[in-house]
């Protein structure tokens, strides 16, 4: 992998683990990091779904809406809310969570509206319903990162210029993947699961999901797409018969 973080000295590393801060890194190095996380969490850096952020003297990295977009798209996730109250003038949103293997997290988003009206507090009560979804992905998929909304909140929080290089934010070449190849596995991944479900045999996606997760993620995508592309076509076919013999 291309992106591995084997260039940072240890006293970076030190900072990145236990402070969580990244200004000490260089312009590459932030890069660096920037693709590695986007590749952990099956991500395409080229849609910039991480953010830069200045905090309490410290740069972190925060998921803008394209990371829970994302996430909620190439993971097959729905989403339901569960509740809404208001409390002491706050405004409580709550929702779950669920993967196709029928796990689920809730989560909740929460705006102040007491003194607000009309038009401000309808988009505030949109707020908390985006900040409860977007919160709930995050933790679904155990990213510790804090979505954009939040960061909205917070005193003296600005945001920060990823760096560039060579024109561009980040590489979007992913371990050999280009953005093509990528958006062609995401296609594929998504044909697997409506095969599965229309087939009524959710319980084995997950599955077979994971396998070609970890392929991508080993082997190059010629290795990968066209047997992917061939299982597709299988399972089409065993559609077909089935329908016409029943």
């Amino acid at each position: 992998m291309p992106n591995e973080l084997n260039t940072l000295t240890p006293e970076i590393i030190s900072s990145l683990v236990i402070n969580g801060d990244l200004s000490k890194m260089t312009p590459a190095q932030k890069v660096d990091l920037y693709n590695y996380r986007c590749h952990q969490a099956g991500l395409d850096p080229s849609a910039k779904p991480f953010d830069l952020l200045t905090l309490n003297g410290k740069q972190i990295l925060y998921a803008n809406a394209g990371a829970t977009q994302q996430l909620t798209a190439t993971r097959n996730l729905s989403h339901q809310v569960t509740n809404r109250e208001l409390v002491d003038g706050i405004y409580c949103v709550f929702v779950r969570v669920t993967g196709p293997d029928g796990r689920s997290t809730e989560n909740m988003g929460a705006v102040p509206v007491e003194n607000l009206k009309g038009e401000a507090k309808a988009n505030a009560m949109l707020k908390a319903t985006t900040k409860a979804i977007r919160r709930a992905v995050l933790a679904h998929c155990g990213l510790g990162l804090m979505d954009e909304t939040e960061v909205e909140t917070i005193p003296g929080a600005a945001k920060v210029e990823m760096p560039t290089l060579q024109g561009t934010v980040v590489d979007a070449t992913v371990n050999g993947w280009t953005l093509e190849a990528q958006e062609m596995f995401a296609d594929l991944q998504d044909k697997i699961y409506v095969a599965f479900k229309d087939a009524d045999k959710l319980d084995k996606h997950p599955a077979e999901a994971e396998k070609w997760r970890k392929r991508m993620a080993s082997d190059t995508a010629e290795n990968v797409l066209v047997p992917m592309a061939k299982f597709v076509d299988k399972l089409a076919e065993a559609a077909k018969a089935s329908t016409a013999a029943a």
